[in-house]
């Protein structure tokens, strides 16, 4: 009797192991995976209103992406723009910062572009749908907007499908008067900035070996390599040019990580003519979006902290480059409780490290099941279904990389290496409990 009973609770629990891991691995197939979907924090790509008494920036509340500005020390935050459907990100000021504009992203990730009031007042979108926009910034006299755009099509094709890349284009405040500039496209171009005179207008291209800044003539259209682009060493990123042209900021792998399996990447100041280049930070993570104040020798980043985890949290800061003094600004934001806590904690739970201690679970569990109450012999067959199954994946894999697209094939490739893993453990397990078993 109490041994017919303990076989009923080995089967409830084999069923209930079962139960949870075809649910759990169904809920993460079919979930919509948005590691910002429920997130609340700052965005990236601030910016510092030109006369360094703001800043600009985007900011989540529960996955909600709007533009908020900010005092220079972090105090009196208002929220300028907000969207229950789109995200806004990527805020710029105008010159004379009358204006701002923004991009908003939709649910098929497609960014138009919106210009606004200083203070968020008449909001307008400026680019169509068709289009996606992936950077801009005003002319210096605010009334034309410069753009990195590209068919929104390009979003739901693969790399191998893309027959066009992005070009540069021109459009004026009201939406009118849009101009191709460039007649190259590019599938990798980003970086985008205006020069000081505002008569050129710089841009990051990958040449195939490192990255190198285009300039475009806003005067006669020529486009060629920028005079300084050579500064830049090799594996250079985020770079942004001084207010007066001398220096330039970027981030880079630093020295002690490269060795490492985790890269961190610090801020890095360069002149121009010198060309010394001098390290800011030892923050052992990743800077990103160094931000030049245009009136005082600082500069202005995020750190990101949890890197390179999703979401990424960021903390902004400011660094004196006189003093090397290092300050944190707090955005006075008050805490909004979420309403999604529920959601939000199966998502958490819900990983590939869940699936996998489950499945181990699920399989010993059937080994017990048949050494207690059938064979030796059988106790090993979920382990060998285990290993056939890996083996199976690992010849999908191969097929498609081969026939299909490799990226999908990297991450079944994935799935086949967390299998091998779960196969021996089950494997371990079998051969231990047996001879457990055996030995009393």
């Amino acid at each position: 009797m109490e041994s017919s009973k303990k076989r009923r609770l080995l089967i409830s629990f084999i069923v209930a192991t079962a139960f949870l891991l075809v649910s759990t691995i169904t809920y993460a197939l079919l979930r919509d995976d948005d590691p910002y979907k429920y997130y609340t924090g700052i965005g990236e790509e601030f910016e510092i209103s030109p006369d360094d008494q703001h800043f600009l920036f985007p900011y989540y509340v529960d996955g909600k992406e709007g533009i908020y500005r900010a005092n220079r020390d972090g105090t009196d935050v208002r929220q300028l723009t907000s969207s229950e459907t789109e995200r806004h990100h990527a805020p710029k000021y105008s010159h004379d910062g009358t204006k701002i504009l923004y991009l908003s992203k939709n649910s098929d990730r497609v960014n138009s572009l919106y210009v606004a009031n200083q203070d968020g007042s008449q909001q307008k979108q400026i680019t169509s749908n068709n289009v996606h926009v992936s950077e801009a910034v005003f002319s210096s006299t605010g009334e034309t907007i410069y753009y990195i755009g590209e068919s929104s099509g390009n979003l739901k094709k693969s790399e191998g499908e893309m027959t066009e890349g992005s070009y540069l284009y021109s459009i004026n405040i009201n939406g009118e008067n849009r101009k191709q500039l460039t007649a190259k496209d590019y599938f990798y171009m980003n970086s985008l900035s205006i020069s000081a005179d505002g008569k050129a207008l710089y841009y990051s291209l990958f040449d195939g070996h490192k990255d190198k800044i285009n300039s475009f003539s806003l005067e006669n259209g020529d486009e060629k390599e920028a005079a300084f682009s050579e500064v830049l060493p090799n594996d250079s990123y985020n770079y942004r040019l001084s207010p007066n042209e001398e220096k330039l900021a970027y981030t880079a792998v630093s020295e002690e990580s490269q060795d490492s399996s985790l890269f961190e990447y610090e801020l890095f100041l360069i002149d121009i003519d010198e060309r010394q280049p001098k390290r800011l930070t030892d923050l052992n993570s990743s800077v990103v979006s160094p931000r030049f104040l245009h009136h005082e020798n600082q500069i202005a980043f995020l750190q990101y902290t949890n890197w390179p985890d999703d979401p990424a949290k960021n903390d902004l800061y400011v660094l004196d480059l006189e003093t090397s003094d290092l300050q944190p600004i707090e955005l006075s934001i008050s805490p909004r409780v979420s309403s999604n806590w529920l959601i939000k904690g199966v998502n958490q739970l819900v990983n590939g490290i869940t699936i996998a201690v489950l499945y181990i679970i699920m399989i010993g569990l059937l080994i017990t099941y048949l050494q207690q109450y059938h064979s030796k012999r059988k106790s090993y067959v979920p382990a060998i279904a285990s290993l056939l199954l890996t083996v199976l994946v690992f010849i999908s894999t191969i097929m498609v990389v081969v026939m299909v697209d490799p990226w999908i094939g990297i991450g079944l490739g994935m799935v086949a290496l967390a299998l091998l893993g779960c196969t021996v453990i089950v494997f371990g397990y079998a051969l231990v409990l047996n001879l457990v078993v055996k030995k009393n």
